[in-house]
């Protein structure tokens, strides 16, 4: 047996196969998928490559822990036999995957949702070139996981057994409805992604009748009842209370605890929401205060003296705190250090201690990724842009685009824009993403030939924030060619037949010169509703030039339903039919009709 280890990933392997191929993912992890192999060194600097394993039980006891993915390579039953003993909760246990010796099945095989197997699964598969074998009954019928929507959003599930019987409704009725709470609304932006998923605004509408939902809130039950809700309904909870805490040096734990959730209640807040628990710097080894994070499952942050004391507001000050600790009010101004931007519940005494309360709002930075999808099908997606469309909260693009992406990621949210919306479609995805969402907005063939690259970077100096990046794609000047043959092998040039954002004269200019330099040309957007005729206006204008013998070629609905080519002269390709799902080419004169395929040569001598 042998392990290797990188960054979460644990992978254990049986045979030379295995530990073959658990080199080659370790490497395809650590390159993000852009290489097949790496430097060797690089692989040494990031894991554990060729350590052997004496023990398998030892290996699963020792990485068996949330946010760890394990993953066995070679027969499932060895991997359900050597986790058995340390299976405990879904909320806690790690994902495990198991893929044959051969690279071709990826199975994940526990905690697929709220451990991320499902995820963590697709991403190997992607890098692999791999099946992922998936058997939750959501993943299976493409409907929505709440439990993977509350990992996803850093949501507390409020109970297992409601969530189980929530996904149990939606799967038999096909729809579930949700209700966002007031004050949590600028933690949910936008909708879920599904159109069975119906948010619904009026509590008291959502109650009406026997409807499958759950509510997103940080408020307690007790609180939430005065809107009507009462019984074993869903919540989800998100993680965005900051709690700010003082005390007297050695007060007990379990009185500081009981002290904190009496005043959590107080303002019908879940103690579950709570994120963090922060005070002063002077405090950053009381134990009792250690203790209350603990029990809240939240972080323990501390700040300075002088720190909160520069936070501007208008705090109740305590002289004798600020003669003992150098802050006049440690628990409501390290709230506010903590980024609350409302402050729920102002500073409140006990015997020895004081708690203050206020949400925390979402200051992750957005991102947008502007994705090239390829002509069309998804098995020609690269792995780049699978991969950026996987780990994305929002897709952005086309109408027609969103559409050929769906089906694949039904769980995302999806902004979509005619023909003709580009720079509205580019701006919504760039105000998504300035809140702090990852977005992708996808194109068709590249992101950067006639696609949204230029017009995200251009629009992009308006949100300094939010970072921009290109992943390339197939465009059809390639995927068309190698339907046609090989057109493209000597030098070439693009020309989009589109007069909206370029004249027509200067369309006809690049046409002439192109055909004088005895360029192969590949012409995109040929014709539309509102264009007739404008490619055999090209051909006239090339026949200038050009003999009407010319050998060209025309690719139809490249990657999609309907796909198709044929091989020309030009003066067929005068009178051929096409629209904006066509993609032209005109050969150079070396270009040669060989067996049905459009053939460029490049000027190699044959021996005969």
């Amino acid at each position: 047996m042998y392990k290797v280890e990188y960054d979460k990933y644990k992978i254990i392997c049986f045979t030379e196969n295995g530990r073959e191929l658990a080199k080659k993912l370790a490497i395809l992890l650590i390159t993000n998928g852009k290489a097949k192999w790496a430097d060797q060194s690089e692989v040494d600097d990031n894991s554990s490559i060729d350590k052997p394993v004496e023990s398998l039980d030892e290996f699963v006891k020792e990485n068996f822990k949330a946010e760890n993915v394990l993953i066995f390579i070679g027969a499932a039953g060895i991997a359900v036999r050597a986790i058995a003993p340390y299976i405990k909760d879904k909320t806690t246990d790690p994902a495990v995957i198991v893929i044959d010796e051969k690279g071709k099945n990826v199975i994940p095989v526990l905690s697929g949702h709220i451990g991320g197997g499902v995820k963590e699964a697709k991403l190997i598969a992607m890098l692999l070139g791999a099946k992922p074998v998936l058997t939750t009954a959501t993943d299976v019928e493409n409907e929505f996981a709440v439990d993977v929507y509350a990992k996803a959003n850093g949501f507390v599930i409020s109970d297992m057994k409601a969530a189980k019987e929530f996904t149990a409704r939606l799967l038999d009725e096909k729809k579930g409805y949700y209700y966002v709470d007031e004050g949590a609304e600028a933690l949910v932006s936008g909708s879920i992604g599904y159109e069975n998923i119906e948010r619904v605004s009026d509590a008291g509408e959502l109650l009406k009748g026997d409807k499958n939902f759950f509510v997103i809130s940080y408020r307690d039950d007790e609180a939430l009842s005065a809107l009507g809700f009462k019984g074993d309904y869903l919540k989800l909870i998100p993680k965005c209370i900051a709690v700010g805490m003082g005390c007297k040096k050695g007060t007990d734990g379990e009185a500081l605890y009981s002290f904190c959730t009496d005043k959590l209640k107080e303002a019908g807040i879940d103690e579950r929401a709570v994120d963090a628990l922060a005070s002063a710097s002077i405090k950053k080894d009381e134990d009792g205060l250690i203790f209350v994070s603990e029990k809240l499952d939240a972080y323990y942050v501390t700040f300075d003296a002088d720190e909160l004391m520069e936070i501007p507001g208008d705090f109740e000050a305590s002289q004798f705190a600020l003669e003992v600790t150098g802050c006049d009010n440690i628990c409501e101004r390290a709230v506010v250090a903590m980024g609350a931007d409302e402050v729920l519940m102002h500073k409140t005494k006990g015997t020895g201690m004081t708690f203050a309360a206020g949400v925390l709002r979402p200051q992750k930075k957005g991102s947008l990724t502007v994705v090239g999808i390829g002509p069309g099908a998804y098995e020609d997606m690269t792995v780049r842009a699978q991969k950026a469309l996987l780990e994305s909260d929002v897709i952005a693009g086309y109408t027609v685009y969103c559409d050929l992406v769906r089906p694949y990621y039904k769980d995302k949210e999806y902004i979509s824009t005619p023909m003709m919306g580009e720079e509205k479609r580019v701006e919504l995805a760039l105000l998504t993403a300035a809140k702090g969402k990852a977005v992708s907005l996808i194109c068709s063939g590249d992101a950067g030939v006639y696609g949204m690259a230029g017009l995200a970077f251009l629009l992009g100096q308006k949100f300094p924030d939010v970072d921009i990046k290109v992943i390339p794609g197939v465009t059809a000047a390639l995927s068309g060619a190698a339907l046609l043959g090989a057109p493209l092998i000597h030098d070439f040039c693009l020309i989009s037949m589109s007069d909206r954002l370029t004249p027509l004269e200067l369309i006809e200019k690049r046409l002439r010169c192109a055909a004088m330099a005895d360029m192969s040309i590949v012409i995109y957007n040929p014709e539309s509703k509102g264009r007739k005729g404008y490619l055999k206006h090209a051909c006239e204008v090339l026949m200038e030039t050009l003999p009407p013998e010319r050998v060209c070629g025309i690719a139809n609905n490249i990657g999609r339903d309907g796909e198709s080519c044929s091989v020309m002269t030009l003066a067929e390709l005068k009178d051929a039919d096409a629209d904006m799902f066509s993609t032209v080419f005109i050969g150079n004169s070396t270009t040669a009709n060989i067996g049905g395929k459009m053939v460029t040569q490049r000027g190699y001598k044959s021996e005969r």
